[in-house]
């Protein structure tokens, strides 16, 4: 697919971060030893590092990202587990042959692979949730993949449906993220979606949606934070990003908002999962 289509839907950035020049993917194909697929470099071109919708992101080639050592650390993360549950593995895995290779992951924890089988500008794009071992085959490539994910025309079940509203892209900055995980909720999503918004106003929306029971508002501060508020049918989420000098003005924003909102809070944790703002 025409990266236009995808730049006429969210326009790229004017100074991107970490935009990849021709050497530095001569370099990382040799490294991989494949010829990456044309769209991704074009893609990697035009937006550089960051995120579409503070959700879905292409791995940059700076780092350890989209390298062999991602790659072949992804085998020799599963070998044992592969060994005991090989029906969890319908694909293989790079640098095995037609083996799935790592492009780029959202923020649920999807890899976005490729299933390196025949010519690269062929290869078709696996949606691999590696919590439950969950593959979802899509006949395209990385930028019709997102083409269609923001379009909301992805078939069911392969991601979440984006938000409705102006989509977004947002090059690469380093961001402390939280997850305050709640209980409780007094009257409807709606209404505390909106609630929210006013305490921590003034805010740039970035989209609400609806999707058989799970619900997101997502939107943006003044103090340039982001925050994603959700609810589903067992549980409540405030997910926060901020730069690390803000973390006691985030802190004390969340938790003072959370009594507001009629919830009480479980617990708070990085994205790694330690706990935090607690005591």
């Amino acid at each position: 697919m025409s990266l236009q289509k995808l730049i006429t839907l969210v326009p790229a950035p004017d100074h991107g971060i970490d935009v990849s020049l021709p050497q530095e993917f001569a370099a990382c194909e040799a490294e991989l030893g494949l010829e990456l697929p044309a769209d991704f470099k074009e893609l990697l071109t035009a937006y550089g590092a960051g995120m579409f919708l503070d959700y879905l992101f292409a791995y940059p080639l700076a780092g350890d990202d989209m390298n062999i050592r991602r790659n072949t650390l992804l085998l020799e993360g599963h070998a044992a587990s592969r060994g005991k549950f090989p029906m969890w593995y319908p694909y293989p895995l790079y640098p095995e042959a037609g083996g799935l290779l790592l492009w780029g992951g959202t923020y649920d924890g999807h890899s976005l692979c490729w299933l390196t089988r025949g010519e690269p500008d062929e290869w078709p794009v696996v949606v691999w949730n590696q919590h439950d071992s969950n593959y979802q085959l899509y006949e395209g490539g990385a930028v019709a993949f997102i083409v269609d994910w923001l379009k909301r025309t992805l078939p069911t079940r392969t991601l979440p449906r984006p938000p409705r509203g102006r989509a977004w892209f947002e090059p690469a900055r380093k961001l402390k993220q939280v997850y305050v995980y709640l209980d409780g909720g007094a009257g409807s999503f709606r209404e505390r979606a909106r609630l929210l918004r006013q305490l921590f106003g003034p805010v740039q929306d970035r989209g609400f949606s609806i999707h058989e029971g799970d619900c997101d508002v997502r939107f943006a501060t003044a103090q340039d934070w982001r925050v994603t508020y959700s609810e589903w049918p067992n549980g409540r989420l405030i997910r926060i990003a901020f730069p690390a000098v803000d973390e006691e003005a985030a802190r004390a924003a969340v938790i003072n908002a959370i009594p507001e909102l009629g919830h009480t809070l479980r617990h708070a944790q990085t994205v790694r999962g330690t706990r935090v703002w607690v005591g």
